[in-house]
C-alpha cells in the first residue's frame, strides 16, 4: 500500500492518508509528496509526544502515560499481528533496552 503526506492549509500541517482514501475537492492547498517508512514513523512518533505533553500539562505524570501507551501498542499489535508474534517481539525487548535502542540519545528509526 502506497501512502502520501498532506501538506495542508497555511501552517503546512502533515496529515498521512492512504491514497485510496485522498478526499476530493478540498478548499485548502494541497501538496503530495512521498514519504518512506522512516517518514510515517517520525511523524507518529511526533504525534505521541504530543499526547505525553497533553497529558502531562492535565496533570498526568509520565510513568502513567508510559503504561498506558505500552499497553495500548500491545493490544494493537496483538489485534494486527497476533499473540505468537508479538511474544516473540517481547522476548527481544531486553536485549534492544540493554543495546541502546530506546534511549534518548538514539536517533529515532
Amino acid at each position: 500500500m502506497r501512502f502520501t503526506m498532506r501538506l495542508v492549509g497555511k501552517g503546512r500541517l502533515p496529515s498521512m492518508i492512504k491514497d485510496q482514501f485522498t478526499p476530493s475537492g478540498l478548499d485548502e492547498e494541497v501538496e503530495e509528496i512521498e514519504v518512506t517508512d522512516a517518514d510515517i514513523r517520525r511523524l507518529a512518533l511526533g504525534f505521541i509526544q504530543e499526547a505525553f505533553e497533553e497529558g502531562m500539562s492535565h496533570g498526568l505524570d509520565s510513568a502513567a502515560l508510559s503504561h498506558a501507551a505500552l499497553f495500548t501498542a500491545m493490544m494493537d499489535l496483538v489485534t494486527q499481528f497476533g499473540e505468537e508474534a508479538v511474544t516473540k517481539f517481547a522476548e527481544e525487548l531486553p536485549m534492544r533496552v540493554q543495546r541502546g535502542d530506546y534511549s534518548i540519545e538514539r536517533c529515532v528509526h
